[in-house]
C-alpha cells in the first residue's frame, strides 16, 4: 500500500510537470511521424544510458543491542533507436542488482534483473503505416539467489524468445531534441526456450536441452526522456508482453506474460526512481514473481 500511494503522488507530480512542459513544445512545433515516414535524407541516432545507485543505512539501539543495515540497489537502465527511411533498430538494457547487509549476518539479495532486447524493423505498408518487426530477447539473473526454494544463478534459468510480429511504430521529436518518444505495438509469432543447469525448473524440463515453446505474441512499449529544464530530467520506459504456449484459448494461464516499468525524475545527478518488474512463467515458478522500488538514487 506504501508504494502504490507514492505512486500516485509521484505520477501526479510527474503529470503537473509534463503538462506545463508539453504545452511550451507544441506552442514551439512539435512534429509526429510513424517510422516509415522517415524523411528520405535523414537518420535519427538516439541513445541514452542512466546507471544509478540507491543506498539506505541504518542504526538502531533497541533493548540494549546496537544493530546496522545496509541496502543498496544498483540498476542500468539503457535505450537506443536508430531510424531510417527503410530500416529501424532499438535496443534496450535493464540491469538491476540490490543486497540488504545486516551487521553479523550474510548479505541477503533483494533484487536482481538483466533483460536485453533488440527488434530491427522494416515497413511493408505505407497507409495504414505497418511494419514488420523481429524482436529477440534474453532474460536472466545477475548473481546467485533462490526461486521457491530453487538456486538461481547467472545464465540459470536463462529466458530467451524471438518474436516475429507485425505493428506500427510512432516516434516524436522536438525540434531542439529536448523531448523525445517512441510507442510500438502489434501481434505476431513467437518461439520460446527455458535453459536451465542447476535451477529446478517446475515444468518436465532437462537441463540444458530443454525443447522450443511456440505460441501467438502481443507486445506494447512506449519511451520518454524529457528535459523539462536545463536541470530536471524525466524518463519514462514501459513494457509489457504475452507469449502464449500450448492450448492458448482453452488456458490463458498457461501463456508467460511480463510487465517492465523504469521510471525517474532527475535533478543533476540526484533522482527519485521507481522500477517494477512483474514474470509470470509457470516453468519458473507457480506464483508471479514481482520486484519493485522506490528510491532516492545517485546517478552516473
Amino acid at each position: 500500500m506504501k508504494y502504490q500511494t507514492f505512486l500516485v503522488i509521484f505520477t501526479i507530480v510527474t503529470g503537473i510537470s509534463l503538462h506545463s512542459q508539453a504545452n511550451s513544445i507544441f506552442a514551439e512545433g512539435f512534429t509526429s511521424k510513424d517510422s516509415t515516414e522517415a524523411e528520405k535524407s535523414k537518420k535519427i541516432v538516439k541513445l541514452h544510458i542512466r546507471p544509478s545507485l540507491g543506498l539506505t543505512f541504518g542504526d538502531s539501539n533497541s533493548e540494549g543491542e546496537r544493530i546496522s543495515n545496509l541496502q543498496w540497489l544498483a540498476t542500468v537502465n539503457s535505450d537506443f533507436t536508430y531510424i531510417s527511411k527503410g530500416f529501424d533498430l532499438s535496443s534496450t538494457l535493464f540491469m538491476q542488482y540490490g543486497q540488504s547487509k545486516a551487521e553479523g549476518q550474510d548479505p541477503v539479495k533483494l533484487q536482481d534483473a538483466f533483460v536485453l532486447s533488440v527488434t530491427p524493423s522494416i515497413p511493408l505498408i505505407k497507409l495504414p503505416p505497418i511494419r514488420l518487426f523481429l524482436e529477440t530477447t534474453a532474460e536472466t539473473n545477475l548473481g546467485k539467489g533462490f526461486i521457491d526454494e530453487n538456486p538461481t544463478s547467472f545464465l540459470d534459468p536463462l529466458f530467451l524468445y524471438q518474436t516475429l510480429f507485425i505493428g506500427q511504430k510512432h516516434y516524436s521529436f522536438q525540434k531542439e531534441d529536448k523531448t523525445t518518444w517512441e510507442l510500438t505495438y502489434g501481434a505476431g509469432y513467437a518461439f520460446q526456450q527455458t535453459l536451465n543447469k542447476n535451477f529446478g525448473i517446475e515444468r518436465d524440463l532437462t537441463g540444458n536441452n530443454s525443447s522450443f515453446e511456440s505460441g501467438f505474441s502481443g507486445i506494447i512499449e512506449f519511451n520518454i526522456n524529457s528535459q523539462i529544464t536545463e536541470t530536471l530530467n524525466f524518463v519514462l520506459n514501459a513494457k509489457a508482453i504475452a507469449l502464449s504456449r500450448e492450448n492458448f484459448f482453452q488456458d490463458f494461464d498457461e501463456s508467460r506474460r511480463s510487465i517492465l516499468v523504469r521510471s525517474g525524475l532527475f535533478y543533476n545527478h540526484f533522482g527519485l526512481e521507481y522500477n517494477y518488474h512483474q514474470v509470470h512463467d509457470l516453468n519458473l515458478s507457480e506464483k508471479a514473481l514481482v520486484d519493485q522500488s522506490i528510491m532516492l538514487t545517485v546517478s552516473f
